[in-house]
């Protein structure tokens, strides 16, 4: 991973992060350093995930207290938290992340992942991915959008969701990390946790293609999908919302970057 570093330096330190947010600084990266280095560190799979998410909170607590408005600290939302654990991560020179997320995959039980630690390990999992495939993302979006650099939502890894407001008759784009392999209950599990839904069964992730929309199947994995759907030419949009809601979906659906 260290060899991206100077990759993504050269497109500036702040690569994919919202302006207004302010990275981590010099000694809150060493903190963080120092909770990577004693995950790399432990041999229990327990232990690392302790202090992977010893270093999440780091980063959570290190942009709510340096990024302020009239009301004072934010709260950093998923779709900057993402960013900014790419950017920790680069800084960080972590070269045995992918190393790292997978002993934790496979040997922690699946009990634990639920909640608050599957979500940052898969966060993990998605930034690596994001990393390795920078490159070529660079160079495909340059290529097709001349100057343009590549945003998270068009990255493996990461799933852009719309999110309908019955209320408000409106619509809500939300970045997710999402592993190659996560099925759509895995998804669907992990929103419920993030958005803090208690009747999941009354939700459905959906594929909206052209305006109209297809419910997912729970083992149907919703990164093949939309391999495939771009691989054709089209363009496809993931949406998760009540399954007894009627939404008048558009035609054609930009996503937020």
């Amino acid at each position: 991973m260290s060899m991206l570093t100077a990759t993504f330096y050269a497109y500036g330190n702040h690569l994919l992060i919202q302006p207004g947010l302010s990275p981590p600084d010099g000694p809150t990266i060493d903190t963080i350093k120092q909770h990577f280095n004693k995950m790399q560190k432990a041999y229990s799979p327990v232990k690392k995930l302790q202090n992977l998410l010893k270093a999440t909170s780091c980063i959570h607590s290190s942009v709510s207290d340096s990024t302020h408005t009239r009301n004072g600290p934010v709260s950093v939302g998923a779709d900057d938290f993402l960013p900014m654990l790419i950017y920790v991560l680069v800084h960080c020179g972590l070269v045995a992340a992918e190393i790292e997320a997978d002993y934790i995959w496979d040997l922690v039980h699946q009990s634990l992942l639920n909640g608050e630690a599957g979500y940052y390990l898969t966060s993990l999992s998605s930034a690596v991915l994001v990393i390795k495939n920078f490159r070529e993302m660079q160079e495909t979006s340059v290529s097709q959008h001349e100057g343009r650099l590549p945003s998270i939502s068009d990255m493996q890894g990461f799933l852009k969701l719309a999110i309908p407001d019955e209320l408000r008759d409106s619509i809500t784009w939300k970045t997710l990390p999402v592993r190659p392999n996560m099925t759509t209950k895995d998804v669907c599990s992990m929103i419920a946790h993030k958005f803090k839904i208690t009747n999941l069964q009354d939700y459905g992730l959906y594929i909206l293609v052209k305006g109209l929309e297809i419910k997912l199947g729970e083992s149907e994995c919703p990164q093949v999908l939309k391999v495939d759907y771009l691989s054709k030419g089209d363009e496809c949009v993931f949406a998760f919302k009540r399954i007894a809601a009627n939404i008048a979906w558009p035609m054609s659906m930009k996503t937020k970057s």
